[in-house]
């Protein structure tokens, strides 16, 4: 009995000792002045954690307001915001996503826990430079982007840069290379972008108003704008130079107010501390984005003439050359020699779908190809624009696949979206159109049907560009069949934000990913059952989905003796009545049996990476 007090005793002590060092400790931590720190009380963990982070939150605002210079204060319908609050709301955007180094201390039970959260002081400077590092690596981006042309991702990433340098203390003070103050020169440069883009009308067909979007002088591969409909506010999608207004019905007007996208909210989705900065940080306008683009027919709502192609595949009526359109390149290899048959067919399905009279083609098309079709005038409100400008090239196994139809489609659900699509139509054998799908836009295609590959036939360009065409459409058509059938039952899926791996030993079969890759294997990772259950959802969520992709980098596992792999990385802009992101996308596709492609491998992720580094692609199956 003795035993048991003693041990009793004793443990008394070190329980009682242990809370005296916690406490002191605590007192420490107080005192030091090396620490933020925070503490809440709640009925749960969680409780109290959230209501200790914000006190720390607070304390750091605190202390760091004199520091914050540069910073503008903004009004709300409250009325003035002061310089401590404005502070605050910035601090918060690194609690969301950068405290990452902040410790917890928890002590009582539920339902009275108290939760201690605390940082060094010290931490804090290492999370702007953070921050200030991402800013300046986006500038790198933005930078490359315009240099090839991509001036949607130039604006989106310099803006982005511009906004996360806003937040920092001394943003007057971050500097790139040669020295140049960053806050002075971004705008310079997003300037220097829309000053360089020129927006002009086209034509108006009943309520549609077709703009072109040039940028100097050049057809825009890709840009978002918003605009006046009228009564609202809505957005719409330029492609390959080409956008489309839908008005309300029966409006009128000789000029139509267009602003450019350059903030790019939406495409922040899945970062969360961009996603933060940007609904704190106080929206720069930028006038040049604006447009004011005069109707020069001086008519309102004039009818289209009947569109037709002849043989040569230009168009019937001349046409004022306007910069816009599919500019493929082709060999002469690539290319078909035009028959009487394929224009009259393509004028036949041109001439039902402009006068919204579409079982008029029903007999072009083969049982396939008319299901196709049928989905593709479902899909929102379509219309052809611009003059078609068709071109016929050589597809697989003896098909002829005619490419320059473009058509605008619009949705209401929410803000009315309206974005701009080449459509795709393969004949077979006999001369019918046995399959419909959505191009994937001038860069693209070029990069696969015309860039510079040793070794690779015209009908290699073309099986893939084929299967990337008809990827991309049973998206956009949310054909679920179609996607269960090309994704192998063992692939590798992978989806969502990135995440750092924890383990890099948890799947010892993925000894064929490079590190890069391992990293980013570790999040939102797919069964294929799991995965299709979970688009089903999504296409029942969403009234619409849009894909875009931009240029691509394709590599041929030659190695692979009685295997066609191919990795193929491609940008993708992701839209959908719910949701929006950009980035890129990852596909290892097996085409040994051209017929039925299987997907073995597709993720996703914000950045471009190189292939070699995300993953080893010749080494990643074994023969």
């Amino acid at each position: 009995m003795q035993h048991i007090q003693q041990i009793f005793l004793t443990a008394v002590a070190l329980l009682l000792a242990s809370l005296a060092g916690q406490a002191q400790n605590w007192d420490n931590i107080r005192s030091s002045g090396e620490y933020y720190y925070g503490v809440g009380v709640g009925a749960t963990e969680a409780e109290a954690s959230e209501a200790a982070m914000a006190e720390l939150v607070s304390m750091i605002a605190t202390h760091v307001s004199s520091e914050f210079v540069g910073i503008e204060d903004e009004s709300n319908t409250n009325g003035k915001i002061d310089h401590k609050t404005r502070v605050l709301n910035c601090v918060r955007t690194y609690s969301q996503s950068t405290l990452t180094n902040v410790q917890k201390w928890v002590s009582g039970k539920a339902p009275n826990i108290t939760v201690r959260r605390y940082m060094k002081r010290s931490e804090l400077v290492r999370i702007y430079e953070s921050r200030i590092a991402k800013a300046k690596d986006m500038v790198n981006i933005a930078g490359e982007a315009k240099e090839k042309g991509k001036i949607d991702m130039a604006l989106q990433y310099y803006y982005w840069a511009y906004s996360l340098i806003r937040s920092v203390q001394r943003p007057n003070e971050v500097t790139g290379e040669g020295g140049r103050i960053l806050m002075n020169w971004i705008p310079l440069r997003i300037n220097e972008i829309l000053s360089d883009v020129n927006v002009k009308f086209d034509h108006r067909d009943g309520d549609f108003v077709d703009l072109l979007f040039t940028y100097r002088g050049q057809p825009v591969s890709s840009l978002e704008f918003n605009y006046n409909d009228g009564r609202k506010l809505c957005q719409g999608s330029a492609k390959d130079g080409r956008g489309t207004l839908e008005m309300v019905p029966g409006y009128e007007t000789s000029t139509y107010h267009v602003s450019l996208e350059y903030e790019y909210i939406g495409q922040a989705r899945g970062d969360a501390e961009m996603q933060s900065v940007l609904e704190v940080i106080t929206r720069k306008p930028f006038p040049k984005a604006v447009h004011k683009v005069k109707d020069r027919s001086g008519k309102v709502a004039q009818p289209r003439k009947d569109l037709t192609i002849t043989a040569s595949g230009r168009p019937a009526a001349a046409v004022k050359s306007d910069g816009t359109g599919i500019n493929l390149n082709p060999r002469a290899s690539q290319t078909v020699a035009q028959s009487d048959t394929f224009v009259a067919t393509m004028n036949q399905v041109i001439a039902a779908i402009q006068r919204r009279s579409y079982s008029d083609a029903n007999r072009c098309f083969t049982l396939d190809g008319l299901d196709m079709y049928n989905k593709l005038i479902s899909y929102g409100t379509g219309r052809i624009v611009g003059t078609p400008n068709i071109s016929f090239f050589k597809g697989t196994n003896g098909t002829v696949v005619a490419r320059g139809l473009q058509m605008s489609f619009s949705f209401k659900s929410g803000t009315k979206k309206t974005y701009v699509e080449d459509v795709v139509f393969t004949f077979n054998t006999d001369g019918r159109i046995e399959n419909v799908a959505f191009g994937l836009g001038q860069v693209a295609e070029n990069d696969i049907l015309c860039k510079y590959a040793p070794g690779w036939s015209d009908e290699t360009r073309e099986v893939l560009m084929e299967f990337m065409e008809n990827y991309k459409t049973a998206y956009c058509l949310k054909r679920l069949d179609y996607i269960s059938d090309i994704f192998a039952d063992d692939a590798v899926i992978i989806s969502g934000n990135v995440l750092k791996r924890a383990d890099k030993s948890a799947n010892p079969t993925d000894d064929n990913i490079s590190e890069v890759g391992r990293e980013i294997i570790q999040y939102n990772r797919y069964t294929k059952d799991a995965y299709i259950k979970r688009l089903k959802e999504t296409f029942a969520r969403n009234e619409f989905i849009n894909i875009r992709f931009s240029n691509n980098e394709v590599q041929w596992i030659e190695k692979l003796k009685n295997r066609k792999l191919f990795a193929i990385q491609i940008g993708q802009e992701y839209n959908s009545s719910r949701y929006a992101d950009k980035g890129f996308l990852f596909l290892l596709v097996d085409m040994t049996d051209r017929e039925a492609p299987q997907i073995k491998v597709r993720t996703w992720q914000p950045n471009q990476v190189s292939m070699d580094k995300l993953y080893n692609a010749g080494d990643f199956t074994r023969e």
